[in-house]
């Protein structure tokens, strides 16, 4: 992993754990940590919070290594559910995904740690990271899916992961079973 993303992945996770906040690792990173390496520029994480506390951490920033990505952060916190930022030093974004759903709450609690050059770092599940890049569906996401699905290999519990995309496809309205099967292929 590059530098500039590690040391901006740990400020992140410190910067949080401070705080009693909880998160987990998802999009490239954790699809690189759980799948093949893959080249991303950001660092993305699902965090245990409210809005409310999303919007109180942007009022801590000042003295911590990150500042909001852009004036006016709130609003997209309040719309969006995601606090974007960027890191001081080395200028990689951190989007912190508020975890509002039962699913991103549940997935968060259910992230394993990951070594990262002697840093255990909470990264979901293959199984979580599996459906959220069926949900999301991008060819990018395809491609991830079958990164992770190649190098899990046997260790994959393939029955879990159709089951929660049944149980998360109904509730959503997303076929996300046919997504995951294709993948598959």
């Amino acid at each position: 992993m590059e530098r500039s993303l590690r040391t901006t992945l740990i400020d992140a996770l410190a910067l949080l754990g401070g705080r009693g906040i909880k998160a987990a690792v998802i999009g490239g990173l954790a699809v690189s940590l759980r799948g093949q390496p893959r080249m991303t520029v950001d660092v993305d994480l699902v965090v245990l919070a409210d809005v409310e506390q999303a919007l109180a951490l942007v009022c801590e920033l000042e003295s911590t290594p990150f500042l909001p990505l852009f004036e006016g952060v709130e609003e997209v916190v309040s719309r969006s559910f995601i606090l974007p930022l960027r890191h001081r030093s080395t200028g990689v974004r951190v989007d912190l995904a508020i975890g509002m759903s039962g699913f991103e709450r549940q997935a968060v609690e259910r992230a394993t740690a990951v070594d990262l050059g002697g840093t255990a770092v909470p990264v979901v599940t293959p199984v979580d990271l599996l459906v959220m890049k069926a949900i999301a569906g991008r060819p990018r996401d395809e491609d991830d899916m079958r990164s992770i699905i190649a190098t899990q290999g046997e260790a994959l519990d393939w029955n879990a992961c159709l089951e929660l995309g049944r149980h998360l496809g109904e509730a959503i309205d997303i076929d996300i079973v046919s997504r995951l099967q294709a993948a598959r292929r």
